[in-house]
């Protein structure tokens, strides 16, 4: 018996004790995206017998014909090596990664993380049963990391079902199947540890986190249940902690697909706003009866927010009718929704609840960055020590860490405004603050790293 043999054997002896899945079995199967020849989802367990051992063998026979190892080859100029030289005189490095994903039409479309083969030259998918096929990328969504590759020649194969990842709960049963460090089609068993996970990654990272196995090479492989549907794709691994992987909810990347297919690229509509999530002490500073909504921070002069009167500290606090508990919700729905949708808001702006309907512009292609701030003589308040900043506002140049603002303002911020008043400099700043409620807490906005966020300094 082979040392891989003998590991499986002794993984599945390990779970013969599993209780059965706790995914919902009474669901109704979904399709592929592509419905031909999809390798359906396995029938659920009679009621007598769900709770019985999870038979993992079964279903990793069942689903992993439709998984598929990736090898991505990129070329880049590297002069300084003399030892890769080649006919002409050009010297180029290559980089090489692998990856994972599985497919989701019988002509050979597959589903994996942008990430693996973004700048690839060259990319080969080898299937469970040894055949490779060299693969095009047909498009990209850096945003989701999410990439659809097409296998040239291919026809008949096996499709993966996609499942439904809204309806996993927490402790439900999951199988990760990928090819950690080129170790192809690895199985690792888990259960969803978290949903709507949010790592500050990007707009769309409310991801599923587990504890199934998911290292580097695992990256673009489906997350199955434990009826053989894929409900997540693999994407991040927790650097400094074992058994914490990520995956992306799997209907986030059904909505991009056809997309992906047709156009190569996901075009989201913008609604013209930077905003961020409210804490308690935000929540308090802005007489919100809960951290719930998501604070606008800035809003692009002439852009669709604006036209409806959108301003900085107002608090959007549902969608088209869905309340939006966390910041991050807003951004995944604005992710779903194309420019020239229309979107009803419910907007807090001071004590008043108002209702906006705006229409989401193209995403504009230019980013403009905040001037740099610049010192004219220091001052000191709350713990900071402060100067006039170029084109107005009080830059933060030191912190004493006792301070009240330690914790919440940075050194280099720019402070544009106090519980709603503008600051025009250092002696603005230091005005405000001193004539400001004591206790109380300070509604501060603010620019960082050329982005406008809200903080909540408390002063006694």
């Amino acid at each position: 018996m082979t040392s891989s043999a003998l590991a499986f054997t002794l993984g599945l002896a390990l779970v013969q004790g599993v209780p059965a899945c706790s995914n919902r079995a009474d669901a109704t199967p979904h399709e592929s995206v592509f419905t031909q020849t999809t390798v359906t989802a396995l029938p659920p367990a009679p009621p007598g017998e769900r709770g019985l051992a999870l038979d993992i063998s079964s279903l990793v026979e069942h689903v992993r014909p439709t998984v598929v190892s990736i090898a991505a080859t990129r070329g880049a100029e590297a002069r300084s090596d003399p030892h890769r030289v080649r006919a002409g005189g050009t010297s180029r490095s290559i980089e090489r990664s692998l990856g994972s994903g599985f497919i989701v039409s019988p002509d050979g479309l597959v589903v994996t993380n942008a990430h693996v083969v973004h700048g690839a030259e060259r990319v080969r998918v080898q299937l469970a049963d040894g055949r490779e096929f060299e693969a095009k990328i047909l498009g990209e969504d850096e945003k989701l990391d999410v990439a659809l590759l097409a296998m040239r020649g291919a026809s008949g194969l096996p499709v993966a079902e996609l499942g439904t990842s809204e309806v996993l709960r927490v402790g439900d049963y999951l199988v990760a199947i990928g090819s950690p460090f080129g170790l192809r089609h690895t199985v690792t068993l888990g259960i969803v540890s978290a949903k709507e996970r949010v790592l500050g990654l990007g707009p769309f990272d409310h991801l599923i986190q587990t504890d199934a196995s998911i290292n580097p090479g695992s990256s673009g492989g489906p997350l199955f249940d434990g009826r053989g549907r894929v409900v997540g794709v693999s994407t991040v691994i927790h650097a400094r902690g074992q058994g914490i992987g990520f995956a992306i909810p799997i209907d986030d990347v059904r909505a991009v697909i056809p997309e992906l297919r047709d156009v190569g690229s996901v075009s989201r509509g913008v609604l013209g706003v930077a905003f961020q999530a409210i804490s308690h002490d935000l929540a308090r500073a802005l007489s919100l009866p809960g951290p719930a909504g998501a604070l606008v921070t800035d809003v692009e002069p002439d852009g669709p927010a604006s036209r409806v009167g959108i301003q900085p500290g107002d608090v959007i606090l549902s969608v088209d009718g869905e309340a939006i508990e966390q910041a991050s919700e807003l951004a995944r729905m604005l992710g779903q929704r194309k420019p020239g949708a229309s979107m009803r808001l419910v907007v807090r702006h001071g004590a008043d609840e108002k209702v906006k309907r705006v229409v989401l512009a193209k995403p504009d292609a230019e980013e403009k960055e905040a001037p740099k701030p610049e010192d004219v003589g220091p001052r000191k308040t709350v713990g900071v020590s402060v100067s006039d900043a170029f084109g107005g506002g009080a830059r933060i140049d030191g912190l004493d860490p006792r301070g009240a603002a330690a914790g919440e303002l940075e050194v280099g911020d720019v402070v544009l405004e106090v519980n709603g008043k503008a600051i025009q400099g250092g002696e603005d700043f230091l005005h405000v603050v001193d004539k400001a409620k004591r206790p109380g807490t300070l509604l501060v906005r603010l620019r960082r790293d050329g982005e406008a966020l809200y903080a909540a300094v408390r002063v006694d």
